[in-house]
């Protein structure tokens, strides 16, 4: 009994002389695996609570979700004589906008996938919105066009469409280079509806970074502690 003790004890000297103390092993610098799948971690919670604020906003009014630069597209309907589908094309336009929202989560999801982080350390040691940034210049267009997709789809089934490339025909004769607005509704709705998804995605990563531990994620707590300390 005393021979296995002393073997015991050799063993563990063993391997905490071989490997330093048992703090330095716990804080070994996290894997480049670990790394990315930290800043995935980041990406997906933040994407997530940026597509649940961004369709609480819209409420029981689903006008709410609309951009500001489409009032007064939709204003000119009424100097067109059609001040009647007004209201009629400013609910279906804003119902479309909310879905899209909330079926938002899958389009991002495949999004974050699909990017390949090639240095995921510089991310996490960088500016507080450093992955959002990232994953907006590699997938902005592929989420654009995805979010077009799905308003091209309810928005077929309305009666918006027809009405809006009348309005942005006046507006635009008349609205500086700077001020005119996409004839696509599609495209003119994805692309205020993914830069609102971005912006909010940065603030909610900034959020995080305060704070890796609050995502109850072991991963994203290690990988962020260590390269925090190593600023």
């Amino acid at each position: 009994m005393k021979n296995i003790g002393i073997s015991v004890l050799l063993t563990c000297s063993l391997i905490l002389g071989s490997c330093g103390s048992l703090s330095d092993y716990i804080n070994l610098a996290p894997t480049n695996f670990e790394t990315i799948s930290a800043v995935k971690e980041v990406l997906n919670s933040s994407a997530f609570k940026a597509l649940s604020t961004l369709s609480k906003l819209s409420g029981d009014d689903p006008t709410s979700a609309l951009p500001a630069e489409i009032q007064p597209v939709l204003a000119t309907l009424s100097k067109l004589g059609l001040g009647g589908e007004i209201d009629k094309a400013k609910a279906q336009i804003g119902a479309a906008s909310k879905l899209m929202y909330s079926e938002g989560q899958g389009i991002m999801t495949d999004a974050i996938k699909e990017v390949s982080f090639k240095d995921a350390a510089a991310i996490v040691i960088g500016g507080e919105d450093a992955a959002t940034q990232v994953l907006k210049e590699a997938m902005y267009k592929s989420v654009k066009n995805r979010y077009s997709a799905k308003l091209d789809t309810q928005l077929n089934q309305t009666e918006a469409k027809q009405y809006w490339p009348m309005a942005t025909g006046a507006y635009n004769l008349f609205a500086s280079d700077d001020k005119k607005v996409d004839s696509n509704l599609s495209d003119f709705m994805a692309e205020r509806a993914v830069d609102a998804l971005f912006l909010s995605m940065g603030k909610q990563e900034k959020a995080i970074r305060k704070d890796p531990a609050s995502l109850g994620k072991a991963v994203v707590t290690k990988v962020f502690d260590y390269y925090q300390t190593k600023k």
